[in-house]
């Protein structure tokens, strides 16, 4: 029978961090992920953003998040010898003077200002984006190409004998003084499993507030812009005239077909930021695993303490992953408190 420290399961944007955090700190690790699977992590924009909302609001941790957001892809990027992450601003164009205004005032408060950039060559945006008032651009932003990360870390951990395609069984773990699965044996099993977590029996009653979410792929013809582009939906250059626009949010029905409804909304939207034609050439949608006050699900099992759970980062994944699963894997191992702001299972 194998040992492995840990066994993870679920290959999305938490499965992978979190396993590789793992690796990075010398523990042998097990990942359990079925590519059959629909996967919220591939359908995602990957946008990292430290300013949300209308009103720019500094985002959750942000000043801890982003720094060792950085380091941490820019690490894997390395060891995986692909790029997947892409450091851009988000310029947001003005949409009335009030807004302008606003935006501006909030470049004095130097907790914010540290994010701003007011200095902005508006007129890159001109040709393709509708900004005749101008507007700021977001630092430390950028977006991951979830898709390709995802593929090739599985890859990775393939060659490393740390990757077992299948679906996870739960009537075929054994739990006593370790925790067996299959002819595994390990001390830990981390469950990373998106929205599946609904389904998973040791962990019921938590607070998720799934969300569906869809995006379009559009073509412009002679576009220039290079950053993202947000007021309303965001535009994502993906290279090649070819760009990404996300994302909708909706609560019934939780399924993951395409809708008109949705292309419309993100086509409308689109047209009311660009000045181009553009060709719709592909839709997605998919299944956000967020949880009730938008705060991560994390924590090990209250009754059985080799079982935990890593879950609930919502759109915000590619941000919050890499340091919350240090945080983790900290309190794990060193016994480190758990973030009082996080959703821990009772």
């Amino acid at each position: 029978m194998k040992h492995y420290d840990y066994i993870v399961v679920g290959q999305g944007i938490a499965g992978t961090v979190f396993s590789y955090t793992l690796l990075e700190n010398h523990k042998s690790v097990l990942v359990i992920g079925s590519q059959q699977k629909k996967c919220s992590s591939l359908v995602a924009g990957g946008i990292f953003n430290p300013l949300t909302g209308k009103g720019l609001v500094k985002t959750w941790k942000a000043d801890e998040l982003f720094p060792f957001m950085k380091d941490f892809y820019e690490n894997l990027e390395k060891n995986l010898e692909i790029q997947f992450f892409h450091k851009t601003p988000i310029y947001r164009p003005y949409r009335s003077i009030q807004e302008q205004n606003d935006w501006l005032g909030k470049t004095a408060n130097p907790i914010l200002g540290m994010y701003i950039e007011v200095e902005v060559d508006d007129k890159h945006y001109l040709s393709d984006i509708y900004n005749d008032l101008g507007g700021l651009e977001t630092k430390y932003s950028g977006w991951v190409d979830l898709p390709k990360l995802l593929e090739a870390y599985r890859c990775f951990i393939q060659e490393k004998d740390s990757y077992l395609e299948e679906d996870f069984d739960y009537s075929a773990l054994e739990i006593n003084d370790k925790l067996y699965y299959k002819g595994f044996s390990t001390s830990k099993i981390i469950f990373c499993e998106g929205v599946e977590a609904t389904k998973n029996p040791y962990f019921t009653n938590l607070p998720f507030s799934l969300v569906k979410g869809e995006m379009i792929d559009i073509l412009i013809k002679d576009a220039s812009f290079q950053g993202i582009v947000n007021q309303g939906v965001s535009i994502v250059p993906l290279g090649d005239q070819m760009y990404r626009v996300a994302s909708t949010y909706s609560w019934d029905p939780l399924d993951w077909e395409n809708t008109e409804k949705a292309k419309e909304e993100l086509v409308e939207k689109a047209r009311n930021l660009l000045k181009k034609d553009f060709e719709v050439i592909g839709q997605k949608a998919g299944i956000r695993p967020a949880a009730k006050g938008r705060r991560p699900i994390v924590g090990m099992h209250p009754k059985y303490q080799g079982l935990g759970i890593f879950n609930g980062l919502g759109s915000k994944g590619v941000s919050l992953a890499p340091y919350l699963a240090k945080h983790f894997f900290e309190h794990i191992e060193y016994k480190v408190l758990l973030d009082k702001d996080l959703i821990q299972p009772q």
